[in-house]
């Protein structure tokens, strides 16, 4: 059976609307991605996710119309339905001819032989045993397998970052910027350009009529056009870089609460001795609690977990 295609704004919705189709479950089918889903960016691009869904088959059909074949148990059944010797047979059942064959007759049974006497089995003396000396087993010495040096390909050092030049950075991201929101057909508005000298980045202030747009839904609009723009940026000077969009006071809003978020893990750090982890939160909200933290006599912090997963860690200063 041919499959069939099924599209869905993801993988298993485009997997469920084809079951539906098909009438079927799902272990009665095999499934194949010919495309994942992809949200593009901001909603530009978007492509649905695309699958194909096969039945499976178990085997070759066996034919319906012969009848079974019966199991050796049952012909002997059969074979041996008839009517016991010496036994009536029964009503409404048929006479069945029988034939008798003579009587063999009967043979005399062979007088059984007398035993032979048999000779008596000549005990000998058990010899005594030889007592032999022991041999203790030899404790060889272990040889340990030889083990050739093995020669690693030399790791060549990672070159250091070349340090950010401010002005560089300033001008191209004005720059930047705007051919940004003019491709993106957003009002550019008034660019303010600043260097950060604290958290070492390019700070822009957007006021701008189409601000609200550009933050999206949960500042996902805001966040998204910030890493393409940092992203560029860096290819541009040749050495990473980062960037920072204000608008409406929305990075100002969450660093002040990220903030004081660290502030209680602090405050708990002190009371108790041990360790706070703060929520998972991306690179730049890790960066600010890191520099914001790293001259605090009392408390350090350090970076623990993987991806989306990966949390600040504030503990007590080693002294």
């Amino acid at each position: 059976m041919e499959g069939i295609e099924s599209e869905g704004k993801s993988v298993s919705e485009a997997v469920e609307a084809a079951l539906k189709k098909l009438g079927v479950r799902r272990d009665q089918v095999e499934v194949q991605i010919l495309q994942e889903a992809s949200g593009g960016f901001m909603g530009i691009g978007s492509k649905p996710a695309r699958v194909k869904i096969t039945q499976k088959h178990w085997g070759e059909p066996t034919p319906t119309n012969l009848p079974p074949k019966p199991s050796p148990r049952a012909e002997r059944r059969v074979q041996n339905s008839g009517p016991r010797r010496g036994q009536p047979e029964r009503r409404g059942s048929a006479p069945q001819p029988r034939h008798e064959s003579p009587r063999p007759a009967p043979k005399s049974s062979p007088k059984p032989a007398r035993p032979e006497s048999r000779p008596e089995p000549r005990h000998d003396p058990k010899p005594e045993p030889r007592h032999e000396p022991k041999h203790e087993p030899r404790h060889e010495p272990r040889q340990e397998p030889r083990h050739e040096p093995r020669h690693e390909p030399r790791r060549e050092p990672r070159p250091e970052a070349a340090p950010v030049d401010s002005k560089a950075a300033c001008r191209e991201s004005e720059a930047l910027l705007k051919e940004l929101l003019k491709t993106m057909q957003f009002d550019s508005g008034t660019l303010t350009i600043t260097w950060d000298e604290k958290q070492e980045r390019v700070k822009a202030l957007l006021e701008s009529q189409d601000a609200e747009f550009l933050i999206g839904q949960d500042g996902k609009g805001l966040e998204s056009f910030q890493f393409i723009a940092t992203l560029m940026l860096s290819r541009r000077l040749g050495t990473p870089a980062a960037v920072q969009v204000e608008t409406l006071g929305y990075w100002e809003k969450r660093e002040a609460d990220i903030l004081g978020q660290a502030q209680k893990g602090i405050e708990e750090v002190k009371r108790t001795g041990k360790s706070f982890r703060l929520q998972p939160m991306d690179p730049a909200m890790r960066r600010l609690i890191h520099r914001n933290l790293q001259d605090h006599p009392d408390v350090e912090t350090a970076s623990e977990g993987e991806g989306s997963w990966r949390k600040i860690v504030i503990r007590p200063r080693r002294k």
